[in-house]
């Protein structure tokens, strides 16, 4: 499964929650996590999406679990959406669901 995590021009927010992803070794472990999405040729450093690619409901667990500790430790609720891409199986679409991520199909 594909997701791309859009923070609607927060950049900071999403480099943050970006190393925050990097450096849980759950979320490391069971998924791909890429920046993407540079604004500009020749303008470094500047990222709109982070991608993740992830094949288990071990992988979306975790991701559920960083982003509620990564909401703790924040005091506003950056704008973040997740948008999931490709076909999900009933498990996959059940697990989403019970996550309290901010999806959009």
């Amino acid at each position: 499964m594909e997701l791309t995590i859009n923070a609607a021009g927060d950049e900071q927010a999403l480099t943050e929650f970006y190393s925050w992803l990097r450096d849980d070794a759950g979320v490391t472990r069971s998924a791909t996590i890429s920046l993407a999405g540079s604004r500009s040729t020749g303008e470094m450093g500047v990222f709109e999406v982070i991608c993740m690619s992830i094949g288990s409901l071990t992988g979306l667990a975790n991701l559920g679990i960083a982003w509620s500790n990564f909401l703790r430790s924040r005091k506003e609720t950056p704008p973040f959406t997740i948008t999931v891409e490709g076909e999900l199986t009933a498990e996959q679409r059940a697990m989403l669901r019970n996550l309290d991520l901010p999806l959009s199909w």
